[in-house]
């Protein structure tokens, strides 16, 4: 099953509003259809109520590794309130490696956000993923970015599903098989 050229779609809501749940569910789905994954998932860890940090998850082998930490408000810089870890980056920057992806049908982006808008995180990955054909992308983006991630890398074509959609789980999951039987009409 391969596109002639990458689907995008963007999953989009509020910070710590469940998108990396509803990745998770879209996962299972997806692979329960024999549909190879790739990608990263951002997994939010809690202390007391508060978001602490991030284990980062590559999906081609479900390896975990800490992504990131907290940091005390009177020390944010550029607004981000977290410290990222080198080896939680490299590994991330691992799992959106063209060789980690090519052979998959869907490749999850959780996420794409300030970070890659600088040019750190995952931007030096992105562009090489939207390099190669036949692949569907699912990317998560904060609703304030939107417009901006959509500029920044021309996804002007992208669908997004909005979190709080009516059923956003199952439109995922049809958006990234409507992508892979468009491909079988090809062969």
């Amino acid at each position: 099953m391969r596109l002639v050229k990458p689907s995008v779609v963007i999953l989009s809501g509020d910070g710590q509003s469940g998108k990396t749940t509803l990745l998770s569910a879209l996962v299972e789905l997806l692979r329960r259809e024999e549909v190879k994954v790739a990608g990263i998932l951002a997994e939010g860890l809690w202390e007391n109520g508060v978001r602490s940090g991030f284990n980062l998850i590559d999906l081609s082998d479900n390896s975990s590794v800490p992504l990131s930490r907290r940091i005390p408000d009177n020390d944010l810089r550029n607004g981000i309130p977290f410290e990222f870890y080198e080896t939680g980056l490299a590994a991330g920057i691992k799992a959106l490696s063209p060789e980690r992806c090519t052979d998959a049908d869907v490749v999850i982006v959780d996420e794409v956000g300030f970070l890659e808008l600088q040019g750190k995180g995952w931007a030096s990955s992105l562009q090489s993923l939207l390099e190669i054909d036949e692949m569907v992308h699912v990317w998560v983006v904060r609703r304030k970015l939107l417009d901006t991630v959509r500029a920044a890398w021309r996804l002007e074509a992208a669908r997004t599903i909005l979190l709080e959609e009516p059923d956003a789980l199952n439109s995922l999951k049809v958006a990234c098989l409507h992508g892979l039987k468009q491909a079988l009409k090809g062969i």
